[in-house]
């Protein structure tokens, strides 16, 4: 789609990122056995505390410059032990035929590779499970699975 912008930047492009962020909380409300409470009880300031102390963030905002309207955006970063991380992904679904996924994740992996990171990693909330085959096109596997005791 030619009306499509993909925007490059850091710390200063988080805010544009809220509703989008809201978006995908909803969708692991919805979508989370065991932990709609705490998504439910997530809010995008906290969620973005980590990001804080981080020195190096990506952040990759896209555009229908058609409608003037962000329909996705993807966080990576790298520890200081240059560790780096998709932190998070979202694409409006009207928009996931398109390659805007697919996009975001070239543009990601570029820039985790010229900051020679030592390992890749993403974090797939119980729920979600059906992103991993997404994943699995840029050789991104599960590696284990952590348990968390929920107090019921």
């Amino acid at each position: 789609m030619e009306n499509i912008q993909y925007i490059e930047g850091s710390l200063e492009l988080l805010q544009e990122v809220k509703p989008l962020w809201q978006k995908l909380n909803i969708h692991h409300i919805n979508n989370s056995v065991h932990y709609a409470d705490r998504f439910r009880s997530m809010t995008f300031e906290k969620r973005n505390n980590k990001f804080k102390d981080v020195k190096n963030i990506y952040i990759n905002l896209v555009k229908d410059t058609a409608l003037n309207t962000y329909i996705g955006y993807c966080i990576s970063t790298i520890s200081d032990d240059l560790n780096g991380e998709v932190d998070s992904l979202y694409v409006d679904e009207d928009y996931r035929k398109y390659g805007v996924g697919h996009q975001l994740m070239v543009n990601s992996i570029d820039w985790l590779n010229k900051h020679k990171v030592k390992s890749k990693t993403i974090g797939v909330a119980t729920g979600n499970e059906a992103v991993i085959d997404f994943y699995k096109h840029y050789n991104f596997y599960p590696s284990k699975i952590i348990l968390e005791e929920v107090n019921k």
